[in-house]
């Protein structure tokens, strides 16, 4: 396995197998976030799906306490400016059509704009000691960053409701009961669980990938359910149905191999 590195102010990167591990580093600040970590990361989502060897991306937080506090506000009060990447929160936040999966391994605290970056990935592993909340509301402010959009399309309209009206602290084990996450595991077993799981993603064609990833969101914003089932009102659909990697996907069924992804 050959593992590429970068670290930089506010973020460490590691690239392996197929798999981008990205880890939020200000762990001094419950790896809350400032107007220079928003810009930096935005740079490093901008820059992943660019990259040959990179098919899935995890999302966590260095140390064992935070996955992301949310906006440091600290930082706020010291300096008196707060600021967003053009991309949201995380650089990541404002994105809605990202063209790699993307994976939070939840290792501790996950509080508003953290939360919010938790949701816009597309799907959430959580060690045991994690927990959510949206708790703008008891500061003044609302979760309009991504949280109030997108609970609700995770967890059902009522569950949402009571969690956003409240500001109220979700844990680990109601957070997987309500479908929220996807496993629990023990901390020290968090980032083997979400490489297990970006790995089933990996051994996925690419285009599959993207098309399955694409149409699944886009099905929300058509107007019935016929609308969502025309092969026409997802462009990558027809891509897929006649791409070297359908072809090459039965051929590796019929001859009982591994298929040979090309990502055409």
């Amino acid at each position: 396995m050959t593992m590429k590195e970068e670290r930089c102010d506010f973020h460490a990167l590691t690239i392996a197998d197929g798999i981008a591990i990205l880890t939020l580093d200000r762990s001094d600040r419950m790896n809350a976030l400032h107007p220079a970590a928003h810009h930096e990361l935005a740079a490093v989502f901008d820059r992943l799906p660019t990259l040959p060897d990179v098919r899935v991306v995890i999302v966590t937080g260095a140390g064992d306490r935070a996955f992301c506090a949310g906006y440091d506000l600290k930082d706020n009060l010291e300096t008196g400016v707060m600021e967003l990447a053009p991309t949201g929160f995380a650089g990541f936040n404002g994105r809605t059509d990202y063209p790699l999966p993307v994976i939070a391994a939840v290792n501790g605290m996950a509080f508003g704009g953290g939360f919010e970056l938790a949701l816009a990935c597309d799907f959430i592993i959580a060690a045991d000691t994690a927990s959510f909340a949206l708790p703008e509301p008891r500061v003044g402010w609302a979760a309009l960053g991504g949280g109030i959009q997108r609970l609700p399309r995770a967890v059902g309209m009522k569950r949402a409701m009571d969690i956003i009206l409240t500001g109220r602290t979700v844990h680990a084990a109601e957070a997987h009961a309500i479908g929220l996450v996807s496993e629990i595991v023990r901390p020290d077993q968090l980032i083997n669980s979400a490489r297990s799981w970006a790995a089933q993603i990996v051994a996925c064609a690419p285009l599959a990938i993207r098309c399955s990833k694409q149409a699944a969101y886009a099905s929300f914003d058509l107007p019935d359910l016929a609308a969502a089932l025309d092969i026409a009102n997802h462009p990558l659909g027809q891509t897929v149905m006649d791409s070297a990697d359908g072809v090459e996907g039965k051929r590796a069924f019929v001859e009982r191999r591994t298929p040979r992804w090309s990502g055409r």
